[in-house]
């Protein structure tokens, strides 16, 4: 049995990706959680999760769900910023990410075969993959980023862009997380 942490429900996040008025939307994609793959590095085989608008390694997933829940209306959106940090939306919010010149195009999910991982990637703003670029001290939370040109050292938590690695996302959906959806959501909002 593989043992992942769920990252989030982030595939229906992305079908959510358009700028339209809020309205409930339900998604027939399966969940899907995110691992970090860069043998022999700190972040080989960590969990990516989402917390504050961002996604992270070393951070836990922050999210809200009420005893009755149902969908966000309006979902929440994922989007790359032009600094490349991988972001989404709050729940509720009427703003979408061109707001904040954000893009939405460009990503994309290969489920795997044959009991093989399936992969996550952003090609978007002439991305070539994913970063992680860690804190201050130069160690977790690692916060995500698009590798994407004219990244800068303010553009990072650590202010170091060369002390971030490059990585794939792995991806396990739906019955390898034993969450193939059934109709229903994986959390009401994240924080």
């Amino acid at each position: 049995m593989r043992s992942f942490l769920v990252f989030t429900s982030l595939l229906p996040l992305l079908s959510s990706a358009n700028p339209l008025p809020l309205e409930s939307r339900q998604s027939t994609l399966d969940p899907f959680s995110l691992t970090a793959s860069r043998s022999g590095s700190p972040i080989h085989l960590s969990a990516i999760n989402a917390n504050g608008e961002s996604f992270w390694i070393g951070k836990k997933t922050a999210s809200y769900c009420p005893a009755d829940y149902t969908e966000v209306p309006g979902g929440q959106v994922v989007y790359v910023l032009p600094t490349g940090a991988l972001s989404f939306t709050l729940a509720h919010a009427e703003g979408q990410p061109e707001e904040n010149n954000g893009t939405t195009t460009g990503f994309s999910f290969t489920p795997g075969t044959d009991d093989a991982l399936g992969v996550f990637s952003f090609t978007g703003l002439g991305s070539t993959g994913f970063l992680a670029c860690p804190a201050k001290n130069g160690t977790k939370p690692w916060q995500i980023f698009a590798d994407i040109k004219g990244i800068e050292n303010r553009d990072v938590p650590g202010g170091n862009v060369s002390a971030c690695l490059g990585f794939d996302a792995l991806a396990a959906s739906g019955e390898e997380l034993g969450t193939a959806n059934t109709g229903g959501v994986a959390a009401w909002e994240y924080e």
